[in-house]
């Protein structure tokens, strides 16, 4: 009877030992596997922010060529023409200068655009708001658009990291919404309550599903909207409206100033 019962304890302690030994090894490839997916975040995240960084560089680069390389030849070029016309007095002749100075100028606007766009000079030396006006003043010229603007204060003080980042996306949502969506109204506003701030971007173009186009798109529009969003830890939201769309950006920080020109 006293060996039964030792054979049965012996067996009992068995099953325990290997029930445990079984949770050991389900806990450690937990954790394992917890470790692997947090290093694979860190080396996204760190290949994110290396791309994100590098594109920035790029930007500045090629801004900076066209601004003072290809702009100033142009502008160069166009005086010259300019000069030539002047001296000429066969009406023909200067009927093709005029010409080639007309193309000059819309060559210098296009060159000048597209370097503006490339790295808005306006960002580094004043800020979010006045970069956003004058973008949106950009825009108005080139579409028959309406845009309203609401803007909590003129001087928003966040890293300029941030506002590039904050300055691109606004800028994929509204192309998006002009080129795809045939928006002839957008409105955007930026309010602060207490360390978040709470861009809201909506239209009355054609509505769209913000995640079900990113999943389908094959255009980098969107995935680099996603992108920005995660490189500044914010938020993008969609919100349900009857007629086009609306989108929240919330991002969090304790380091928002409030300026005394308020709105």
């Amino acid at each position: 009877m006293e060996n039964e019962v030792q054979i049965k304890l012996f067996f009992l302690i068995g099953t325990l030992g290997m029930v445990f030994l079984a949770l050991g090894i389900i806990l450690m490839s937990v954790i394992y596997k917890a470790r692997v997916d947090r290093l694979n975040r860190k080396k996204s995240e760190s290949l994110l922010n290396a791309s994100l960084n590098s594109e920035k560089r790029e930007r500045q680069r090629i801004a900076s060529d066209l601004h003072d390389g290809l702009s100033g030849d142009l502008s160069a070029v166009k005086n010259f023409i300019a000069l030539l016309n002047n001296k000429e007095e066969d009406y023909s002749k200067k009927e093709i200068l005029q010409e080639v100075s007309t193309v000059l100028t819309h060559a210098l606007s296009n060159v000048q655009n597209i370097s503006y766009n490339l790295m808005p000079p306006l960002l580094e030396s004043y800020g979010l708001v006045p970069t956003l006006k004058s973008y949106f003043d950009r825009i108005k010229k080139s579409n028959n658009i309406t845009i309203k603007q609401h803007y909590f204060s003129d001087v928003i003080e966040i890293p300029s990291s941030e506002a590039y980042e904050i300055y691109r996306i606004v800028q994929e949502l509204t192309t998006n919404m002009i080129k795809h969506g045939n928006s002839q109204q957008i409105s955007i506003s930026i309010t602060l309550d207490q360390n978040t701030l709470l861009f809201e971007i909506t239209d009355d173009g054609a509505a769209f599903d913000f995640n079900e186009k990113l999943q389908s798109s094959l255009g980098m529009g969107l995935k680099n909207i996603s992108s920005r969003i995660k490189h500044i830890d914010a938020k993008l939201l969609q919100q349900s409206v009857s007629i086009g769309n609306k989108f929240q950006i919330i991002l969090n920080s304790d380091n928002y100033v409030k300026s005394s020109n308020n709105r």
